[in-house]
């Protein structure tokens, strides 16, 4: 971009100087003209050199063969004239040519084009017999002009003409200098009225992307078309966080309810319970604490995690044994004892470096996301396995699969599914197991056809 504003520049100020140089070569030329008589090829030369054909030998006169040829192919006659001026040998000559020329005639005849004839008159040396030569050409072919020069004129063009000269480049370089800016600043114009227009959120795009700006263009089209990106996924977070708001106020406002009226039960010594009651009541309301402690820790981990506030202590860790673990703690649970988890990996123990809660956290959120989606009916498959530099965890069901229009934004934050309005949770949990994988460098994705179940995968590196 910079090398083609730059070479812009400089191919314009090149023109400019030609410009301005050939204007004023011929505003200088039409005030003095110069003639250059130099050189052999002008027929003023080669008449000169014609004396050389004309040969005169005891009062002979004769043409060389070269002499012949030359007037031929030029169509140009000949006459030879003694001191007298008189002819005395032609060769080609018209009819009603003179025999006899006076000084004025010749003059006239060297000075004007006489009967469709340009005129040259050359001079012999060292011969007493003959004095002169006229050679003429056909007008169509050799045409003479004179120029005169007038020194008065020339000597009053300096202080006039150099004033007019000034004022024919002033001239020139201010038009040039704003055919330039014209094409300079239209693009320039248009670029800042469409930056001006994404500051308003209009993400139109620019029509042409051609000429030195294009890249330009292109840039500004990719960036309206990245900004109208985000101001769309911007609006479709807003409404799932006031969504979610709704939701987990509904879901705090369920749990405080229960905690608020137990415990006025308690409190009131108007009502009679019996000791068994009072637990059931006290354990009641340990348990909605409990999970209003852990929807609380959730939205602190989430953020901790997002803005990488949250310190990473990375230990040895055997994922085989703590996923194992995890696995019986969900089936030990009373609501889950009679679940099928299969539980697959062809090494007794894979070592990987990473912080022992977090990952814990992650197959947590994973395994109950898959219990609490399914039924009874469905068999949840872990498998666990190696690579070259990674380990690789699978968890799989064969359940009612995920909506299409869920399955790209199952990973964000306050994302609820369609199918899980009735299931209780913070609509992080999810979120959470991203950040955690991403926090220890994997990669984590889902794959899932609605009806036929949803496979969740991610990778550790084994030493990170």
């Amino acid at each position: 971009m910079k090398w083609k504003v730059t070479r812009l520049y400089i191919t314009s100020l090149i023109g400019l100087i030609m410009f301005i140089l050939i204007v004023q070569f011929f505003a200088f030329s039409y005030l003095v003209f110069t003639y250059n008589r130099g050189g052999m090829d002008n027929p003023e030369s080669l008449v000169l050199a014609f004396q050389k054909e004309i040969k005169v030998e005891n009062g002979s006169i004769s043409i060389t063969n070269k002499g012949k040829k030359f007037l031929q192919e030029h169509g140009a006659w000949l006459q030879v004239l003694n001191h007298n001026s008189d002819e005395i040998f032609q060769m080609y000559k018209p009819k009603n040519t003179p025999n006899h020329y006076t000084p004025s005639d010749l003059i006239l005849r060297y000075k004007y084009d006489i009967r469709d004839y340009t005129t040259f008159v050359g001079k012999l040396d060292k011969n007493t017999q003959v004095d002169s030569y006229i050679v003429a050409f056909p007008s169509n072919q050799v045409l003479r002009k004179f120029v005169y020069l007038n020194f008065n004129n020339l000597s009053s063009f300096y202080p006039y003409g150099i004033l007019i000269l000034i004022g024919v480049t002033v001239v020139c370089i201010l038009l040039f200098a704003y055919i330039v800016a014209r094409y300079m600043s239209k693009p320039v114009v248009m670029i800042i009225e469409h930056i001006n227009k994404l500051k308003q959120g209009q993400y139109k795009q620019v029509p042409e992307e051609k000429g030195i700006y294009a890249e330009v263009y292109t840039n500004l089209n990719q960036l309206s078309h990245q900004l109208e990106d985000i101001s769309v996924q911007r609006k479709r977070l807003d409404m799932m966080r006031a969504e979610w708001i709704i939701n987990i106020s509904h879901d705090l406002k369920t749990p405080l309810s229960s905690i608020k009226g137990y415990s006025e039960v308690i409190g009131n010594r108007e009502y009679k319970i019996t000791a068994q009651e009072m637990y059931q009541y006290a354990e009641v309301i340990q348990n909605k604490s409990v999970y209003i402690e852990k929807m609380i820790d959730d939205l602190k981990l989430t953020y901790q995690l997002k803005n990488t506030l949250l310190p990473i202590h990375k230990t040895t860790v055997d994922i085989v044994n703590l996923t194992r673990e995890i696995i019986i703690e969900f089936l030990n649970m009373p609501h889950y004892e009679n679940r099928i988890i299969e539980f697959e990996c062809l090494q007794e123990e894979i070592i990987i470096k990473a912080d022992q809660g977090l990952i814990q956290r992650a197959i947590v959120n994973l395994l109950n996301n898959a219990l609490i989606h399914t039924d009874h009916k469905t068999l949840i498959q872990v498998c666990i396995k190696q690579t070259i530099g990674y380990t690789i965890v699978t968890i799989e069901d064969n359940g009612e699969g995920i909506n299409k229009s869920d399955l790209p934004h199952i990973f964000d934050r306050y994302f609820r599914g369609t199918n899980t309005d009735p299931k209780s949770g913070s609509g992080l949990g999810m979120a959470i197991v991203k950040e955690i994988i991403v926090a220890h460098g994997g990669e984590i994705a889902v794959e899932s056809i609605e009806g036929n179940g949803t496979k969740i995968t991610f990778q550790l590196p084994i030493k990170n």
